[in-house]
């Protein structure tokens, strides 16, 4: 055999070079990707141990959750936004007496996230602004992160109804009905409503305190679950499911309807007998504006329930929904902010939106036109 020349030698040696350097490379790359993404990951989720509600809200054994009193944050969700409560809990500056002060019209506004104003200052609530729209009302601001439709019917029955009003906003999103299913929120011990010889009754009472563990879990567990090493494994051992469909269909749909109606029926006799005018509202997400996925492809459903339920028991229904989709995108795409709740501009637009189809409530109770 004739030996190779020294050129293919050459050739050889810097080719077998060239591939041991190329496999070191793509090593280093892996390694370096795969630190990157766990530091990332880390990062996140040592940072991630509970949600912003922890830091002005404590367990309660009726609710789950609710607002600690007396909470001044000035810089609750960035410098100078700031969240502050009263001694009654509520989100106000003010302690309000049990008699409406002469002179005043008062509101009690009721609900999830979006009520209590998630992501902006305490003046810039719609719950707020309808005061700087209105100085002759007082508003009652009984919002509060997270809520389904249950917790917010539990809180006013419990502390709402010990103040006299003059009107009731009970406000609620989409979301709000599917959080009914369940006595957990994001790891958060909740209570649950059933009906019991034809009444509503609360059950996971009282609501147990969750370990911090159980929140931290909650939140994490899906970015855990996008790492590539655990993807990995989850397909080499077939793990993957297709997830269930979570929208309320068939008897759950039915159940969740019903206790939907039941919440609307019994508000509605505790305002008659504290001489008070419920209004239910339907509070528009993103989503719903934009209306190209869940749960947008629920709301109309939902909408059309809640217009026939307050057509039932004669009650206001404001449909935001409707008042909002219409806007062009360059307006609409400004009340969002990027946490999926409205903007100081989107919660003053909801507030002028409220006020003007209150204008007849309002008068019937004895308040003066603007």
């Amino acid at each position: 055999m004739t030996p190779a020349s020294p050129w293919r030698r050459t050739v050889r040696a810097t080719a077998r070079i060239g591939c041991i350097n190329l496999a070191v490379l793509v090593l280093l790359f892996a390694l370096i990707e795969g630190a990157a993404s766990l530091l990332v990951t880390a990062r996140a989720v040592f940072r991630e141990w509970g949600i912003d509600e922890q830091r002005h809200a404590e367990h309660d054994e009726l609710l789950g959750w609710v607002n600690r009193p007396n909470v001044n944050l000035p810089d609750m969700y960035g410098q100078g936004i700031s969240l502050r409560t009263n001694s009654q809990r509520f989100r106000n500056d003010r302690d309000f007496t049990a008699a409406v002060p002469a002179g005043r019209t008062r509101v009690i506004c009721s609900g999830d996230s979006y009520t209590l104003a998630y992501g902006v200052a305490n003046e810039a609530a719609w719950c707020e602004r309808l005061v700087s729209l209105d100085p002759r009302l007082e508003t009652v601001n009984m919002g509060q992160g997270g809520y389904g439709m249950d917790q917010a019917y539990l809180w006013y029955m419990r502390d709402g109804v010990k103040l006299d009003h003059d009107v009731h906003l009970f406000a609620f999103i989409t979301y709000d009905f599917e959080r009914m299913r369940s006595d957990r929120f994001m790891g958060y011990g909740k209570p649950e409503l059933g009906v019991r010889n034809d009444s509503l009754i609360v059950t996971n009472y009282p609501v147990p305190k969750t370990s911090t563990f159980a929140h931290w879990w909650v939140l994490n567990a899906p970015r855990l679950a996008e790492l590539s090493s655990v993807r990995l494994l989850r397909a080499l051992f077939r793990l993957d499911r297709t997830r269930p469909d979570t929208k309320l269909v068939g008897p759950e749909r039915e159940r969740i309807s019903d206790l939907a109606a039941r919440i609307f029926a019994n508000l509605e006799r505790a305002n008659r007998a504290k001489g008070s005018q419920l209004v239910l509202v339907y509070m528009p997400t993103a989503v719903d504006y934009h209306g190209n996925n869940p749960p947008a492809d629920d709301t109309d459903a939902w909408r059309s329930f809640v217009r026939t339920e307050a057509s039932r028991l004669g009650v206001p229904f404001i449909d935001l929904v409707e008042e909002l989709r219409p806007l062009p995108r360059a307006k609409g795409e400004r009340l969002w902010a990027e946490n999926g709740h409205f903007t100081p501009e989107g919660n003053d637009y909801a507030a002028t939106l409220i006020l003007n189809r209150l204008e007849g409530v309002l008068q019937a109770r004895g308040h003066p036109s603007r």
